[in-house]
């Protein structure tokens, strides 16, 4: 009964917050256009005029998806565009990031209803150029009715309270999967992101496409309706920052009928868009599906070769992913490396008990990267409700003993979901966002520390009773224990009465993580 008057509650807060959010963050239509005053040229439909702090900029990359193009001395632009639905700037380093409500605004709709040619100005604002910023990338946040926004409504703070205590600069990517097959749910989705101290960047996933339609350019029409273009690039500091559509949507056999592709025109675009970046820059892209995964080899988007043909060449690329609901680095060439991020969700939204996990273990969060130049200088992953130094989860030998695959009939707790697992004396460790640059060392009550060289491939065991078994006590999608969870360190101890294992893992930035275990 309580679980039940939980969940009403919930729904009423969420109803009224949706009343609220959809109101201020109604689609404005039309409000884009600016009065026609460039005399344009033969041909051309669009046109217009980027300034910075009321004068004219030169040398402004404007872009409708398509053709890529620069301003002149005037500030002006024209451009022949054809059935495209936006025209967007790459914001300059020096100029700060144009928003409305709080959200990002460096587009604008293009709507011919009422007029063969457009007029579409820019107009910006001066800034310092940054030589140290900070990203939190949010991956998957996933909301799909009123009961999960009420959630995200309760996490939204605390995120906010942890990342406002990052210096400088901030910006904010959120890593696709924005909705869950729910695209009349992005209003809501824009009023709680607008809460953050800083905006956030939209990069669009398999399941913000609408599942009814059957081609790609039309399942997303609601996202760019809602939150822009789907493939962008914006500049600060030393850094060129590059969203992309890496899912490819037919929706033939329905809402999982997807690949993992990018389009040939945003290829194109992509190749024109650099063409204005030196390459002493550095590049960050941001896209949804991983396009190489450390666990899993072979399961990458199809063409991925051709995204790291055009960026190759800049001193170094950071690549931001999401959609696994794991961590994972991921070492592409030795000025390239990607991270893909556990998800704000985490595994879903539901949780028992309090307890919000991704399919590795990971307590659900998000990724903070900082940058010095044009190097990254600091990195981390952070649980949205566990304290910043959690990192690390030890599991007893009795903690970690389970069985796989599924148990059939209803549960009445997870902790029901336990007995056998490999062997009852190993100590099994997960060392959340490891990497093979970090370094991990295991102790035995007092003795020396050892060094755990190989990591191993091993479900987590409490993803495994909160996610494996059929239950009773949530709502629960097909999310399942990542079965090549490949950050866990198996620890056989020497005595069989041993009291206490201590773990410290160390990162790449020199932070020293610790966690415990006793025998039970």
């Amino acid at each position: 009964m309580k679980k039940i008057m939980k969940y009403v509650s919930l729904l009423i807060v969420a109803i009224g917050m949706a009343s609220c959010t959809d109101a201020k963050f109604a689609e404005r239509i039309n409000t884009d256009n600016d009065e026609l005053t460039i005399k344009h040229n033969t041909g051309m439909n669009v046109v217009g005029r980027v300034t910075v702090d009321g004068r004219p900029r030169q040398g402004v990359v404007v872009s409708d998806g398509v053709n890529v193009i620069t301003t002149d001395e005037k500030g002006e632009y024209q451009m022949r565009s054809k059935n495209r639905e936006h025209v967007f700037i790459s914001v300059p380093a020096d100029c700060e990031l144009p928003t409305e409500q709080g959200l990002p605004k460096f587009y604008k709709k293009l709507d011919f209803s009422n007029s063969h040619v457009l007029q579409c100005n820019f107009e910006l604002k001066s800034k310092p150029i940054d030589t140290k910023f900070s990203i939190v990338a949010l991956a998957d946040v996933q909301v799909g009715d009123n009961v999960d926004l009420s959630m995200l409504d309760t996490i939204m703070p605390k995120i906010k309270a942890q990342t406002d205590s990052i210096q400088g600069t901030v910006i904010g990517m959120s890593m696709g999967d924005i909705s869950w097959n729910n695209t009349g749910i992005y209003g809501q989705y824009k009023a709680q992101v607008s809460r953050l101290s800083f905006p956030t960047l939209n990069i669009i996933g398999n399941h913000d496409h609408n599942e009814k339609t059957h081609d790609d350019i039309n399942s997303d029409k609601e996202y760019r309706d809602a939150l822009g273009p789907t493939y962008y690039s914006y500049n600060i500091g030393q850094w060129h920052i590059i969203a992309i559509d890496d899912v490819l949507y037919s929706g033939v056999r329905g809402r999982n009928d997807y690949e993992g592709e990018i389009t040939r025109a945003q290829l194109d675009w992509l190749k024109k868009d650099l063409e204005y970046v030196s390459k002493d820059k550095s590049i960050i892209i941001g896209l949804h599906i991983p396009t190489s995964r450390r666990n899993n080899p072979n399961n990458h988007i199809t063409n991925r070769q051709d995204l790291y043909n055009l960026v190759k060449d800049y001193h170094r690329v950071i690549i931001l992913s999401g959609h696994t609901h794991n961590n994972f680095t991921t070492d592409i060439a030795p000025n390239m490396r990607e991270y893909t991020l556990g998800a704000v969700m985490g595994a879903f939204w539901n949780t028992y008990g309090g307890l919000g996990i991704c399919n590795d273990g990971s307590p659900r969060g998000y990724g903070v990267f900082s940058f010095d130049g044009n190097e990254l200088s600091d990195s981390y992953y952070r649980g949205e409700e566990t304290p910043r130094d959690y990192q690390i989860k030890v599991y007893a030998p009795q903690e970690a003993s389970m069985r796989y695959g599924r148990v059939e009939g209803i549960l009445q707790t997870p902790y029901m979901a336990i007995p056998t697992h490999f062997d009852n004396s190993s100590v099994l460790i997960n060392v959340f966002n490891w990497h093979s640059d970090w370094t991990v060392q295991v102790q035995e009550d007092n003795g020396q520390w050892q060094l755990l060289t190989n990591s191993s491939v091993a479900r987590d065991p409490l993803a495994v009773r909160f996610l494996q078994y059929r239950n009773g006590w949530e709502k629960r999608p097909s999310a399942d224990p990542e079965d090549r969870n490949d950050h866990m360190f198996f620890y056989n101890p020497t005595s069989s009465n041993w009291q206490t294992i201590n773990v410290k893992a160390t990162d790449p930035w020199g932070r020293i993580y610790t966690a415990s275990t006793r025998n039970q």
